[in-house]
């Protein structure tokens, strides 16, 4: 065999569902006599049990990088559904990049709209909301960074160049729109008071950013994130203070748009 054929089939068995005997078995071989090409036994190990324990050492090894990649996930699951989830997952998408980073990157989406993931689904509702939340954060930490913006540099750009002004955000910066109030487990994992599983949906919008390489984020209320979508899609400062005026009427809405930016500024999650 050449060395791709031989490293396709070690990699079929070592990912067969229920594991690389009963693999070997439904192909007429339970004595595993094949793997003699492939893999090289001792007095100690016979080919077929070194691959299982590569096998299980192998799901073990990816279950763990789930853990750490959605660490509130597999929390609040326990590690039996937890253990469950991922060898459902694994199943319908397996890792097809060499890096671990990448391999919850479809969590979200299986939790989301796969069959296999009803039982998850029905259980626990808001366990995709939190899948999605926890994958944004991985991916803030490794955005890419750029210069804070700072707020001497906003207060020196003169007043008339204030309505037509663009805001860049932090490529960190991003805002969810989730269905459940999921920020709170994570909250409740940092140690704020009165976070709980939540028990039922509410539309919550959620500021995620980094600053001095650690990921944050907080609930954001309605005005805050819709002028925070807004700017974000390149709106000027001019149209935010009018959309703000929807909410707060025209008296309050420019102090109002002001304070907003002065938050985002002070939090970091604007650049030059």
């Amino acid at each position: 065999m050449s060395l791709s054929s031989t490293q396709r089939e070690i990699s079929r068995l070592l990912r067969a569902p229920d594991g690389v005997r009963e693999e070997l078995a439904r192909a007429g071989d339970p004595a595993g006599r094949s793997l003699d090409r492939l893999v090289r036994g001792d007095a100690r190990l016979a080919p077929l049990l070194r691959l299982e324990l590569c096998a299980n050492a192998y799901f073990h090894r990816i279950r763990e990088a789930l853990e750490r990649e959605y660490e509130a996930l597999a929390e609040v699951l326990g590690p039996l559904a937890f253990h469950d989830l991922a060898a459902a997952y694994l199943l319908v998408c397996p890792s097809r990049r060499p890096s671990l980073r990448w391999v919850g990157a479809r969590l979200p989406d299986f939790l989301t709209g796969s069959p296999a993931a009803e039982p998850f689904q029905r259980r626990w509702p808001w366990a995709r909301d939190l899948a999605r939340l926890e994958w944004t954060m991985s991916c803030a930490f490794d955005a890419p960074d750029a210069p804070p913006l700072a707020a001497a540099a906003l207060a020196s750009r003169p007043a008339e160049a204030w309505e037509g002004m663009q805001l860049a955000f932090q490529p960190a910066t991003q805002l969810l729109r989730l269905e459940w109030p999921v920020q709170r487990i994570r909250e409740a994992r940092a140690g704020a008071r009165g976070a709980a599983l939540p028990t039922r949906a509410t539309a919550t919008a959620v500021c995620v950013w980094r600053r001095d390489e650690v990921v944050r984020l907080r609930a954001a209320d309605a005005l805050e994130a819709d002028l925070l979508d807004r700017a974000m899609r390149g709106d000027p400062f001019g149209a935010l203070c009018e959309r703000a005026a929807d909410f707060v009427g025209e008296a309050q809405a420019a102090a109002r748009a002001a304070e907003l930016l002065a938050d985002w500024v002070q939090s970091g999650m604007l650049s030059c």
